[in-house]
């Protein structure tokens, strides 16, 4: 059936057909149209207002991770466009889909420099500015070219490795009509998952099946795939420790008796054991990242070789980049790990792994790192340490919570510290980590989930980045709740400088006055001033209570939790090793972090 529709009714109709039930953006004069498209589809597609175009790419991120529904960003033209790029560069390098849309200039003004319009070295050329963290972009020409188009956009988003892509959409196709057969007369989209090399399943059984040290590492991809119950039968079957990295944090379990912590160089004592002694690793849906390596220094969390590695990865190029591998399989996790598991049970019986010296060692292990924790955890200090703010927000939520954190101190310390017990319970920018990331991210997944609670964990520096987002969860009444780490400055960077270039050696991490008194944002008042409840706590024992109180409320409710900014109080807990250079210049210290790098 041929209609006459404008682009911004395609667009409207597309997403419709395809399942988007939300599209987060804010309003400018390039995409009016566009926008008020989405009008006459009120109960189908709500668009909501972002405070700033970064956070409404960071919500839509959100809402995917939360639900595994793509979701829309709307921007408009030139300064709304670019400011999506930091929230569209952590989609893209944590494999996470969404669709934006920009304004465009008209096809008939292209080349004349009109209002916010990039036009050197090439006209409308903002596409060229995304292109390095997109799948595709398009820029269409014509109205009729619209439903071609955006069915290439799906189709790009969920094929393969996912990931974001771009429409730049010129205003007059936005306002102009064009014939087009509707969405309803297309087909249905059909998802398939790619098998693997059966070959190379049944030699990676083999392998495994004839192991006596068996790690399982858990990316990213695990969650993605849906892979997380298969990945543990096969831990199970074999008895092997499973690790995970950021983006595969809560992958399995952390209350499982096979579960070795986190592992790298914010990883913990049982991981970083049980990744260097391994005689073959299953890695799954990684691409090897510095942070999980100890940037590549052999023998602090990876031995390899002797280890020999089978990696799965459903992008071919990561599978040997960092490390060599035994085997590689590309693929789909979900369908490899239900082949393999298959494979490994006609090759060996199921383990006794609890009656093993490995695993009562393993065991042990996990309770030296309960032990190396105790202290900070446990303190009444004040202001009080991060750790314990952490672990008496752990008792006072609900088990299926979802958490999203922010870059910095909060990730970090929540990734070895703050068990989840479930996929997609632990929401993070992995690859790019910007902090800025949590509060946006935050609202995204409880519009996505509204059943589950949500605790967004972040530091005062990225509060500072994106608490104008607080705007949005008081004008829609979005029940998350914002527990903020105060230590008055960026302190994760405030350590760098002072455990690597000396005592002496910070500059501009810690917030201060010009005479150098210590500089505090007041929390609690930015928030009351955006409309949402706040809360001030000083003391540690109080943490539990309010949080337990705050979840209580329908409505968005921020706790300020005042942290400690100094020696030792301030520290987090790295047992590997992460290559920040140090400044030539810098003598000894530079002698002792070239021992370290081994050249």
């Amino acid at each position: 059936m041929i209609k006459k529709l404008t682009g911004g009714q395609i667009i409207a109709e597309c997403l419709v057909h395809e399942g988007v039930t939300h599209v987060f953006g804010i309003p400018g004069h390039g995409n009016t149209a566009l926008l008020d498209a989405f009008v006459d589809r009120t109960g189908e597609i709500e668009v909501l207002p972002a405070m700033h175009e970064q956070g409404a790419s960071h919500m839509a991120d959100g809402f995917y991770r939360a639900s595994g529904k793509i979701a829309g960003v709307c921007a408009s033209i030139g300064p709304g466009a670019t400011n999506t790029l930091t929230g569209v560069a952590t989609a893209f390098a944590d494999s996470i889909p969404q669709l934006v849309m920009t304004g465009g200039v008209h096809t008939y003004m292209m080349n004349r420099g009109i209002l916010q319009e990039i036009d050197r070295p090439h006209s409308a050329s903002f596409p060229r500015m995304a292109e390095p963290v997109v799948k595709r972009w398009w820029q269409p020409s014509r109205v009729d070219q619209l439903p071609r188009i955006l069915n290439q956009a799906f189709n790009t988003m969920y094929e393969g490795r996912r990931g974001p892509v771009l429409l730049d959409i010129p205003q007059d196709l936005q306002a102009e009509y064009g014939d087009v057969s509707l969405p309803s007369d297309w087909q249905h989209r059909t998802f398939y998952r790619s098998q693997g090399d059966p070959t190379a399943i049944e030699k990676a059984a083999e392998l495994l099946a004839a192991s006596e040290r068996p790690v399982i590492l858990a990316g990213g991809g695990v969650i993605a795939s849906g892979a997380s119950a298969a990945m543990v039968n096969i831990a199970e079957h074999l008895g092997a420790h499973v690790t995970v990295t950021f983006m595969g944090k809560g992958a399995i379990s952390e209350d499982h008796d096979l579960y070795a912590w986190p592992c790298g160089d914010m990883g913990s004592i049982p991981g970083n054991a049980s990744t260097r002694e391994a005689d073959v690793l299953l890695a799954i849906g990684t691409k090897f990242s510095d942070r999980i390596t100890s940037s590549y220094k052999q023998g602090v969390t990876f031995s390899i070789p002797p280890t020999k590695v089978i990696q799965i990865d459903i992008d071919g190029f990561e599978i040997g980049k960092n490390y060599p591998v035994e085997i590689g399989i590309v693929g789909d996790a979900q369908a490899i790990l239900s082949a393999l598991l298959n494979c490994i049970r006609e090759r060996c019986a199921p383990r006794d792994y609890r009656n093993t010296s490995r695993f009562h060692d393993l065991q042990k292990k996990k309770k030296d790192w309960e032990e190396y924790l105790r202290p900070m955890r446990t303190s009444d200090h004040v202001p009080m340490t991060i750790s314990r703010a952490l672990w008496e927000a752990r008792s006072a939520i609900p088990r299926d919570t979802i958490i999203v954190t922010d870059s910095s101190n909060p990730q970090n310390q929540a990734y070895n510290e703050f068990p989840v017990y479930g996929p997609g319970q632990h929401i993070t920018a992995g690859g790019f980590s910007g902090i800025g990331f949590a509060i946006p991210a935050a609202i995204g997944a409880k519009l996505a989930r509204p059943d589950r609670p949500v605790l967004c964990i972040c530091g005062d520096g990225s509060f500072l980045q994106t608490a104008q987002e607080l705007a949005v969860a008081a004008m829609r009444s979005v029940p998350v709740v914002f527990l903020v780490l105060n230590n008055s400055g960026w302190e994760a960077i405030k350590n760098l400088q002072k455990n690597l270039f000396g005592l002496d050696r910070e500059i501009i991490s810690g917030f201060r006055y010009r005479d150098g008194r210590s500089y505090t944002v007041d929390a609690c008042a930015v928030a009351r001033g955006l409309g949402v409840t706040a809360i001030h706590v000083v003391d540690p024992n109080a943490i539990k209570s309010t949080l337990q109180k705050a979840f209580q409320e329908e409505k968005p409710v921020l706790v300020e939790a005042m942290c400690a900014s100094e020696f030792p109080w301030s520290k987090h807990h790295p047992t590997g090793w992460w290559d920040i250079t140090v400044p030539a210049y810098l003598g000894e210290t530079r002698k002792s972090y070239e021992e370290k790098r081994g050249f």
